[in-house]
C-alpha cells in the first residue's frame, strides 16, 4: 500500500493481514489482528462473507482493541472471514482502509506491501472504465483481480489472471464465493504463515498470529504461490510465478514480533546473536569495564542488548522508558514540537546511568531524530560516557516493498559518514554491525535475503522509482 512519507525516526511497516476458513472466522481474525498490532496501528478491518455469499465488513481507524467491540463482530457473521491492520503514512487515517472491497461481486482483498510499479495495473482498469486517479496500489489490485471475477472467473482464476500485473511486494489474502485465498509476490519480501486448528485453517503474516488462536504451524505460503482454502480444508495450491526466497531483512532487523518464527528462526534469538556478533565487532572503548552499563532503546534492541552484553560479561539494565501512548513523532507540524513529542516519548532513569560509561544499543537509525536526545538526556544524567551501538548496517536506501522509509536525501547514513553521524549525536564511539556479521547471525546465506535498504540491490524492479536512488556518501559496514 503506497503513500507518500512524512518524517519518522523508525520505519514504519505498512500493514499486516490475516484470514480465516472455519467456525467464529471473524472473531479470530481479530485476535490475529490484534497479535499483528505492531506491524499496523493506525487502521484495521474485517470482511467476512454471508451466508447468501454477500460480504459484510468493519473498518475504521485505530488500534484494534478500540475498532472492534462485540456488536461488530457478531455482525461479522459466516465462516470465512480476512482482515488487515494499516500503517498510514499520509497523515490521513481514513482514507484507503482495507480489506479493499468490491460489494457488486462480493469480493474482499487485503494487501501487505508496496507495488512500486502500477503502469500495468492503471492501463488495464482504465481500459473497464475505472478511474485510477484517486486509488492506491491495493485499491488497484484488489479492482483487478474483481474485474476478472465480473467476466465470469473464480477467484482463484481471477487472481492467476491478474498476478502478471502485480510489479512489486505483496503477501495478499482475498475472500470471494466460499473460497479464501492467499498469495505472494515471486520473491517471497513480506512473510505470510499458513497454520490448522481445530475445525478449520488459517493464514497470518507472523506466525504470532497463529499462536494467539492456537493454530499450529503449517509452512509458509512460498513465493509465487497461491493456496486456497473453503471451509472443508486446504483446497489447491498453485504456482504462479518461478518463486525465489528474498525474504527482506528488516523482519529480523525491526519488524517481527520477538516470538516469531522466520525461516524456521525464533526472532529474538536472531536478535540476540545480533548483539554477540556487535561484541565481537564493537568491543567497549573504555578501560573500566566494570563501570560499562550497555542500555537498550527499546523494544525491539532488547535482545541484542542482551546478546552483547552477555558475550562480554557486562552488566545491561533497562534504564530507559519508552511511552508506548505518544503518537508518532512524525506528524506533529513543527520541528520544535516534534522534539517535544521524542522528549516525552523515551525518558531516562537518571540515578541508572550516573557515573557510568553508558554504551546505548538500537535496532537501526533513519534519521537522526531519537538518539541525539538519549544522548544528551545520559549525558545530563551524569553518563561518564555514552557511546552507540546499532545492531544492523547503516540504512542508506530507501524501501519501496512496503516499508515505510524516507527519502534517501533524508536518511542519515546515505549523507554522512559514521564519524559525522558520530560527532552530531555527541557521542564518544559509534559503530554499527557490518552486512556480513547481521547475515550471519540469521545462520543462513545472504542469498535468502532482500537487502536493498543496506545494499541498494532491489530484487524486484522498482521501474522508475530507480531515478531517486543515488551513490551515498560512503558504504562503510556494507562488507558481505
Amino acid at each position: 500500500m503506497h503513500v507518500s512519507s512524512f518524517e519518522y525516526e523508525k520505519p514504519g511497516e505498512k500493514c499486516a493481514v490475516a484470514a480465516v476458513a472455519g467456525e467464529g472466522a471473524a472473531e479470530l481474525v481479530a485476535e490475529e489482528l490484534f497479535a499483528l498490532q505492531h506491524r499496523g496501528p493506525e487502521a484495521s478491518g474485517i470482511a467476512s462473507q454471508r451466508a447468501d455469499g454477500s460480504i459484510e465488513s468493519h473498518r475504521r481507524p485505530g488500534l484494534v482493541r478500540d475498532v472492534y467491540h462485540a456488536e461488530d463482530i457478531a455482525r461479522l457473521t459466516g465462516n470465512l472471514a480476512i482482515g488487515q491492520n494499516k500503517y498510514s503514512t499520509n497523515g490521513s487515517k481514513d482514507r484507503h482502509l482495507q480489506p479493499v472491497l468490491d460489494e457488486p461481486t462480493g469480493f474482499a482483498l487485503g494487501h501487505n506491501g508496496n507495488l512500486p510499479v502500477t503502469k500495468q495495473l492503471e492501463t488495464f482498469l482504465g481500459k473497464h472504465n475505472i478511474n485510477t486517479a484517486q486509488l492506491n496500489d491495493s485499491e488497484m489490485m484488489g479492482l483487478a483481480i474483481a474485474q476478472y471475477i465480473r467476466n465470469g472467473h473464480d477467484i482463484a482464476d481471477s487472481v492467476e489472471l491478474a498476478y502478471p500485473m502485480f510489479r512489486g511486494a505483496f503477501s495478499s489474502v482475498a475472500l470471494h464465493d466460499g473460497l479464501v485465498v492467499a498469495f505472494r509476490d515471486p520473491k517471497g519480501i513480506r512473510p505470510l504463515a499458513l497454520g490448522s486448528f481445530d475445525g478449520g485453517h488459517t493464514f497470518a503474516s507472523e506466525t504470532c498470529g497463529l499462536d494467539i488462536v492456537d493454530a499450529e504451524y503449517l509452512r509458509e505460503v512460498q513465493p509465487g504461490e497461491m493456496v486456497v482454502l473453503s471451509e472443508s480444508g486446504i483446497e489447491e495450491t498453485r504456482q504462479l510465478a518461478d518463486g525465489e526466497e528474498k525474504l527482506d531483512i528488516f523482519e529480523f532487523v525491526y519488524f517481527a514480533r520477538h516470538d516469531s518464527l522466520l525461516y524456521g528462526q525464533r526472532v529474538n534469538e536472531v536478535r540476540r546473536r545480533f548483539g554477540e556478533q556487535l561484541a565481537e565487532q564493537h568491543p567497549p572503548t573504555v578501560d573500566d569495564v566494570a563501570n560499562i552499563l550497555v542500555v537498550p532503546v527499546p523494544d525491539t534492541s532488547l535482545p541484542a542488548a542482551e546478546g552483547y552484553a552477555d558475550r562480554l560479561g557486562l552488566k545491561h539494565r533497562q534504564a530507559i522508558i519508552k511511552n508506548r501512548y505518544i503518537g508518532r513523532t512524525f506528524l506533529q507540524p513543527t520541528q520544535q514540537q516534534r522534539h517535544t513529542q521524542l522528549r516525552r516519548k523515551h525518558t531516562l532513569i537518571p540515578e541508572a546511568v550516573k557515573d557510568r560509561d553508558i554504551i546505548l544499543i538500537d535496532d537501526s537509525i533513519v534519521r537522526l531524530n531519537t538518539i541525539p536526545r538519549l544522548v544528551e538526556q545520559a549525558r545530563q544524567a551524569g553518563a561518564r560516557s555514552v557511546s552507540v551501538l546499532i545492531a544492523s548496517p547503516p540504512v542508506r536506501f530507501p524501501d519501496f516493498y512496503g516499508i515505510d522509509t524516507p527519502k534517501q536525501s533524508e536518511l542519515a547514513a546515505a549523507n554522512m559518514t559514521v564519524e559525522a553521524m558520530r560527532r552530531e549525536i555527541k557521542a564518544k564511539y559509534l559503530g554499527y554491525l557490518s552486512l556480513g556479521r547481521m547475515v550471519a547471525a540469521t545462520e543462513l546465506p545472504a542469498e535468502k535475503f532482500n537487502l536493498s535498504s543496506f545494499t541498494g540491490e532491489y530484487p524486484i524492479g522498482i521501474g522508475h522509482r530507480k531515478d531517486e536512488i543515488g551513490a551515498p556518501v560512503s558504504m562503510e559496514f556494507a562488507d558481505s
